[in-house]
């Protein structure tokens, strides 16, 4: 598939939603300091390549990620 066409798939829907940081799921409260607001296909895209993990939970994936590669910090 030509980058073109992938940036099509993932361009932002304009509709805004709220992300919690810490999971609904994992006791997360809809407070401000624990919600960001996302463009809709791009929480949907979190969700889909990181699951229900949390930011920390991310980061630290994608380090040990790196780190396998031989990457540094």
């Amino acid at each position: 598939m030509k980058n073109k066409q992938r940036r099509k798939k993932f361009r932002r829907s304009g509709v805004m939603i709220k992300h919690h940081i810490t999971n609904k799921s994992r006791g997360g409260k809809k407070t401000d300091e624990n919600l960001l607001v996302f463009d809709q296909n791009r929480e949907r895209a979190w969700h889909f390549l990181f699951g229900n993990k949390s930011f920390e939970e991310v980061a630290e994936l994608l380090l040990r990620t790196c780190q396998m590669k031989g990457r540094k910090k």
